[in-house]
């Protein structure tokens, strides 16, 4: 990825949208004397998937039991592995969780137990994701991976007709692949696009804290097990388990808000302008689902209702199912569009035809010129 030049929302029509929806927004939060961000509950779920991500890895290694069991307790650390990172990590990194910053900073390091590195996180999420939402060569989550096309706009290859049947094996690989080499890549990638603006002396800083992340996290979720007599082969056959897992969940997750049928992907123009409001560009680049099921609401951390979060970071998941009425009743009255699936599996359907279209459909560049 490359960020070739800034890129600017202007909207001709100076819609009062995002302005009238985030005083309502404000006013519910005021009328009904709540804080923006995490409740008791949020807490609470952040103890038990910690403790479900954490305490299994201390059972094997202590009561070492055996094989089958052992897996087990590793496939139980990828579902809470994947919870953690969307309903803990996600909004603290965010500033969403609480309103001290301190304890943002302290609970988004739950990422290092994750294997990842904070600074490219928030690179890669907070600053080219929510900016940039499914804006070709900018938006890094939605960037093209080894055998996986997410955009008209990109050349298609002979390996992205098969896409959508090998897409679930790639996303296995997510998280091992961000534990490994994918923050070591992004740390140079970002320094070269000039996303990352530091001095020379703070990367070196920045560069030693990404290899003491790696070393914590390898040494708490290999060495110790092997260090407590688990058998070497075991280990690393449940830190994969552990990963596919979690890999699986996270991406399905996060493509279901942006690699839908529904979704658009519009470029700049010339002069590098988006020709929207920045807030009406979310809207048509973002995908609700399943907002009814209140169990996967509680695992995913809200991430179901992207909608609201892609409009409002800062304010915790818990709140999104309350404030959803006011954006899609503020929606209709400007005229808006609000993209939603109504189930889990209706979305998972749109992802798996748009990697199928997506895999057959040239760059719509290349049509054009």
């Amino acid at each position: 990825m490359a960020i070739i030049q800034p890129i600017r929302f202007i909207s001709n029509d100076k819609s009062q949208f995002f302005t009238t929806l985030h005083n309502r927004v404000d006013a519910y939060f005021k009328e009904n004397h709540l804080s923006k961000h995490a409740n008791a509950g949020v807490v609470i779920k952040t103890i038990i998937l910690l403790s479900a991500y954490l305490l299994p890895l201390f059972l094997m290694s202590w009561l070492q039991p055996a094989l089958g069991w052992s897996l087990a307790l590793w496939a139980l650390m990828g579902v809470a592995m994947a919870g953690v990172g969307m309903s803990v990590m996600h909004d603290s990194i965010h500033g969403a969780y609480s309103s001290n910053p301190r304890i943002n900073k302290i609970l988004g390091y739950s990422l290092v137990l994750l294997g990842g590195a904070v600074s490219n996180w928030k690179f890669q999420h907070n600053t080219l994701h929510h900016t940039f939402t499914n804006i070709t060569h900018y938006d890094d989550d939605i960037a093209d991976k080894p055998g996986l096309r997410f955009s008209p706009h990109t050349e298609l290859r002979p390996a992205h007709r098969s896409q959508w049947l090998h897409a679930v094996f790639i996303y296995s690989l997510t998280t091992l692949y961000w534990a490994v080499a994918k923050d070591f890549m992004q740390f140079v990638r970002y320094r070269r696009t000039g996303l990352n603006k530091n001095t020379a002396a703070q990367n070196r800083v920045l560069l030693a804290k990404i290899i003491g992340v790696k070393i914590i996290y390898f040494s708490i979720f290999l060495a110790l097990p092997m260090l407590a007599g688990i058998p070497v082969l075991e280990v690393i056959a449940g830190f994969l388990l552990m990963h596919a897992i979690c890999g699986v969940i996270l991406t399905i997750i996060f493509q279901l808000a942006h690699s839908v049928e529904e979704t658009s992907h519009p470029l700049p123009n010339e002069n590098g302008i988006i020709e929207n409001d920045w807030a009406i560009h979310q809207m048509n680049t973002t995908v609700n689902f399943s907002r009814q099921n209140r169990l996967l609401s509680w695992y995913i951390g809200g991430l179901n209702f992207q909608v609201e979060h892609h409009l409002f970071p800062k304010i915790c998941h818990i709140h999104y199912p309350k404030i959803a009425g006011i954006v899609e009743r503020t929606a209709a009255e400007f005229n808006v569009p609000y993209l939603e699936h109504k189930t889990f599996g209706h979305a998972l359907r749109s992802h798996f035809a748009t990697l199928r279209r997506f895999g057959r459909l040239p760059d719509m560049d290349e049509m054009m010129g």
